[in-house]
């Protein structure tokens, strides 16, 4: 007869039979040669000492997503004290370079005392790159909005000293660019908690913004035709240009968001579509030929072409490449019981063992 055993270390026989040589092993087995007093066994990595349970939380941001969070977080400290220095009307440049420093320095020092007593182990997985990607997102929206106020802004007196513009100037896009990235932080941590994007989906989310600008603005540059209306010239350019890249940033922004709640791309699919993008624009560039050939013809047209390249370029890799997951909550955490099955069982020892009216055998092992 042959019986098989699931007690790591030690197996007393079942009611009837027969001791070992020597006796019935204390509870918990004998310790075997080579483990420490006790009798407990040598700890492998990724299992937990006697007494304590596997973690369960989120696995801890990388060294690399929170150094993404640093630097950051030193740019919104070094443009908030430029900002400052602007309303101040800070002209003495020993003076002027005290804000930036102390908000370049301030901004990451908070960063590092909130990873190091507000979490047990550090940041989870994720949060890091979404508060930098919501930084970045008000940013970039700061930036588009003064962009276009500026693009649209007329100056009834040019010639004024200084001239008399409704522009806003450097101080209005500090302020836009402050208040947005300000903003941008609180919706990246609500990201954060809402979808829980993984980091490669929060790099997705801030190539996007370059990507739609990019993109946007080419559609922008393209639609305006200085042969269908001359009497506007290349100034009518710059505001569709402007606008274009405004429109396009937020829908790249949207579709990159909306993807990350059930598609996690891969780092090699982020890299192919960041190459697949400049390949199609740059193989779109012999449009231009065309252009040269005939002088009636507006080249701005071309941008439009170079603009539908860069999108398939974008696409042809997000649909090849094999993402990292796939799937409502491809982000969120894996559970304790996915983890454990990913452990192979580990054959420790083999030994026989006496049952009632036989000899059996028992085996030890790891899972």
């Amino acid at each position: 007869m042959l019986g098989a055993a699931a007690t790591a270390y030690g197996q007393n026989p079942p009611p009837g039979g027969y001791p070992p040589p020597g006796g019935y092993p204390p509870p918990g087995g004998y310790p075997q040669p080579g483990y420490p007093p006790g009798g407990y066994p040598p700890q492998y990595p990724g299992y937990p000492a006697p007494g304590y349970g596997y973690q369960t939380g989120d696995p801890v941001s990388t060294g690399l997503e929170m150094g993404f969070l640093y630097g950051t977080s030193a740019a919104w400290g070094i443009g908030t004290g430029i900002w400052i220095d602007s309303e101040a009307e800070v002209k003495d440049p020993g003076i002027a370079i005290i804000a930036p420093v102390v908000f370049g320095a301030v901004a990451p020092l908070g960063v590092f005392l909130v990873d190091r007593f507000a979490f047990e182990e550090g940041m989870p997985e994720g949060m890091p790159s979404s508060m930098s990607t919501g930084i970045l997102i008000g940013a970039a929206e700061g930036l588009g909005i003064a962009g276009i106020q500026y693009a649209a802004a007329d100056c009834p007196e040019p010639d004024a000293d200084p001239p008399i513009c409704d522009e806003w100037g450097f101080k209005g896009l500090g302020r836009s660019v402050f208040v947005g990235s300000t903003v941008g932080l609180g919706a990246g941590i609500g990201l954060y908690y809402a979808i829980k994007p993984a980091p490669e989906s929060n790099v997705l989310i801030s190539s996007s913004l370059v990507w739609g600008t990019l993109i946007g603005s080419f559609f922008g540059g393209g639609a305006s035709n200085i042969h269908d209306e001359p009497e506007f010239g290349w100034g009518r350019t710059n505001d569709a240009v402007s606008r274009g890249g405004m429109i396009g940033m937020n829908v790249a922004l949207a579709g990159a968001i909306g993807a990350s709640i059930a598609w996690t791309p891969s780092w090699e699919g982020i890299g192919w579509m960041w190459g697949g993008m400049a390949i199609g624009m740059a193989g779109t560039t012999p449009i231009y030929f065309a252009y040269l050939a005939d002088k009636e013809l507006d080249p701005r047209r071309g941008l439009i072409a170079q603009g539908i390249g860069g999108i398939v370029g974008l696409a042809i890799p997000a649909i090849v490449v094999a993402p990292k997951k796939v799937g409502i909550g491809a982000a969120a955490k894996q559970t304790e019981v996915a983890r454990l099955a990913d452990r192979p069982v580990t054959l420790t020892s083999l030994g026989l063992m006496p049952v009632v009216n036989g000899l059996g055998a028992q085996a030890s092992g790891l899972w």
